[in-house]
């Protein structure tokens, strides 16, 4: 009888240790997609922004729906960036939402920009390159509030090159450009050419 106790207490003792201390409550993974190297990186960042005075907090979220991401309460939380990513029927859509304090920090133009730099892992339905890519973008959130708050950069931040990849996206805007050089030659080339053979 003691025994059957005492072997009953253990197993609710090791439960609650599972359940709580050894719990990451930055990372709330509801459709199993985030692997262990992605949940160390979002502990471990987490764990230092706790040794600062203003604590920030990048909360990482998955959820069972492609649409109204919206982290609930968002404008009650301060310091606080919500990297939500919807998932159903294998398709991904990942965004990052940012409380008012930081909206300076995440303007429209960076969220775009930090999601459209790995948007190739973040579709992919291979769990090793989805995670590869949201760990750039953890990262790249974790970089842009320590420019913000003016921390010291450090292993967990993006390097020099992965930062100049997104102030200075790739985009359509040197192929558009080149088209349209080209288009504008062509014509005036026309143009020119009829000008002549009507003279």
């Amino acid at each position: 009888m003691l025994k059957t106790k005492l072997v009953a207490v253990i197993a609710l003792i090791g439960l609650f240790l599972t359940t709580t201390a050894f719990s990451n409550p930055d990372l709330h993974d509801n459709c199993n997609l985030v692997e262990k190297e992605t949940s160390k990186l979002i502990k471990e960042k987490n764990n230092r922004y706790l040794q600062t005075s203003e604590q920030p907090k990048i909360i990482v979220k998955t959820v069972n729906r492609v649409d109204h991401l919206t982290p609930k309460k968002l404008s009650k939380y301060k310091r606080t960036v919500f990297i939500i990513v919807g998932y159903k029927d294998k398709k991904k859509n990942v965004q990052i939402y940012s409380s008012k304090d930081l909206h300076s920090a995440f303007t429209a133009d960076i969220r775009g920009n930090i999601i459209r730099s790995q948007s190739d892992q973040l579709r992919s339905n291979n769990k090793k390159e989805f995670n590869k890519g949201l760990r750039f973008v953890f990262r790249a959130c974790a970089t842009t509030i320590d420019q913000r708050y003016q921390y010291a950069l450090d292993k967990y931040d993006l390097s020099n090159d992965e930062r100049t990849q997104l102030t200075h996206p790739r985009r359509l805007a040197l192929p558009i450009a080149l088209a349209l050089v080209l288009v504008i030659g062509g014509l005036l080339y026309f143009f020119k050419s009829n000008m002549q053979l009507k003279k």
